[in-house]
């Protein structure tokens, strides 16, 4: 009888601790500090758009077909969504890494797509965003003469 004790003593002591176990909770997704839902909005301060046309720097240049066109004094409502891009009206940029001083957004080229890049500039003692740089990039051979466009967007808050 002891012996049989003793054996469901050990056995209960054994199985207890995986019982109590629970599997931790998964933290809440971050990227480059900020949640998703996390919004903030801002004022275009600046348009920069500029083309090199077979070696002819064409400055200013007008914005390309395909390019969003923001004008000097609109706001708009940036929101971190469930993969970290950043979404705002018309753009949608896909988190890629925090810099330290900026999170970095690109979109991989595709067919037919603009190419583009942002950079949320942070406050390095809050980590709050102060600036964002939005870029888009065209490119397209025309007469074989290679024709690329830049258009920059400067936001403040």
């Amino acid at each position: 009888m002891k012996k049989l004790l003793l054996h469901a003593f050990a056995l209960i002591t054994a199985l207890l601790p995986l019982q109590l176990a629970q599997a931790a909770p998964n933290p809440p997704p971050v990227f480059g500090g900020w949640s998703p839902g996390k919004t903030f909005t801002f004022t275009v301060a600046n348009v920069i758009s500029a083309a090199n046309q077979g070696g002819v720097i064409i400055d200013p240049a007008p914005i390309p077909k395909g390019v969003p066109v923001l004008t000097v004094g609109q706001q708009f409502t940036f929101t971190i969504g469930k993969k970290g891009e950043l979404i705002g009206p018309g753009i949608k940029i896909a988190f890629q890494a925090d810099g330290g001083s900026a999170n970095i957004y690109v979109n991989k080229p595709k067919k037919g797509a603009q190419p583009t890049v942002a950079n949320v500039f942070k406050n390095f003692s809050t980590g709050e965003p102060i600036n964002i740089a939005i870029n888009y990039y065209t490119f397209k051979l025309l007469k074989r003469v290679p024709n690329v466009n830049s258009v920059t967007y400067t936001l403040n808050p």
